[in-house]
């Protein structure tokens, strides 16, 4: 019984959330971190948590890179949020890993709270330049996400239809490619939908946005516009 007990407190320490800050201190504290990335290659490449190394989740094809790892010191992971960071902590801890830390909303949440990664851009649109293009329309709704987000892809006809039955201008920001941005604006959560008016912030939410909800943000935006 005792060492059934034992087991249990030991699995439920091995399952600790931290918070982003925790998460970074600890990778900054370690002299070798391990760090996986659980997207794809195409995903690492564009830009990734440094000294992370990108780990495919396809059993066969995992089994050996993970076999460089220790298990018995801390192994960070993430993904673009926590699905797939999700899975792949649970792989480690079935391999008796004593210490798996996931990184809480994932790179995502990573990049919006301003935290280093390694890029192969420039951090893209710069803070004059999306003023300007907000700028550029009375009413504008702009979606805040990325093509490998699968929340993101599942959000995107909702604003098509948006789109048709408001003729609202609509403008789509790849985040992976406008870190500095993302940072700015403090996006931690993809999607992230957000309307302006002549340049000012009128309205913003994150996730899964019924369309009804987006039309009526976006009527009453433009009654504001014309009453004026």
């Amino acid at each position: 019984m005792l060492i059934v007990l034992a087991t249990q407190v030991k699995a439920q320490q091995n399952q600790v959330k931290l918070s982003i800050d925790s998460i970074e201190e600890k990778i900054n504290h370690s002299a070798q971190p391990q760090i996986i990335d659980a997207r794809s290659a195409e995903e690492f490449a564009i830009n990734h948590l440094k000294n992370a190394i990108n780990l495919n989740i396809d059993p066969s094809k995992s089994a050996l890179q993970l076999n460089a790892f220790n298990k018995q010191q801390p192994v960070f992971v993430y993904a673009i949020g926590n699905y797939r960071s999700g899975l792949l902590a649970k792989k480690l801890r079935t391999q008796g890993f004593s210490q798996v830390y996931e990184l809480p909303g994932g790179i995502s949440n990573w990049i919006g709270s301003g935290k280093p990664v390694e890029t192969a851009g420039n951090g893209g649109l710069l803070w004059a330049d999306f003023n300007t293009l907000i700028g550029k329309e009375k009413l504008v709704l702009i979606d805040f996400g990325s093509k490998y987000c699968p929340g993101c892809v599942k959000m995107s006809p909702v604003i098509d239809s948006v789109k048709a039955e408001t003729n609202v201008k609509v403008i789509r920001i790849e985040l992976y490619d406008n870190t500095t941005l993302a940072n700015q604006l403090k996006i931690r959560v993809w999607p992230t939908i957000a309307l302006y008016k002549d340049g000012n912030l009128i309205w913003k939410k994150d996730g899964q946005i019924p369309k009804d909800e987006i039309i009526n943000e976006v009527k009453t935006g433009a009654a504001l516009s014309s009453s004026k």
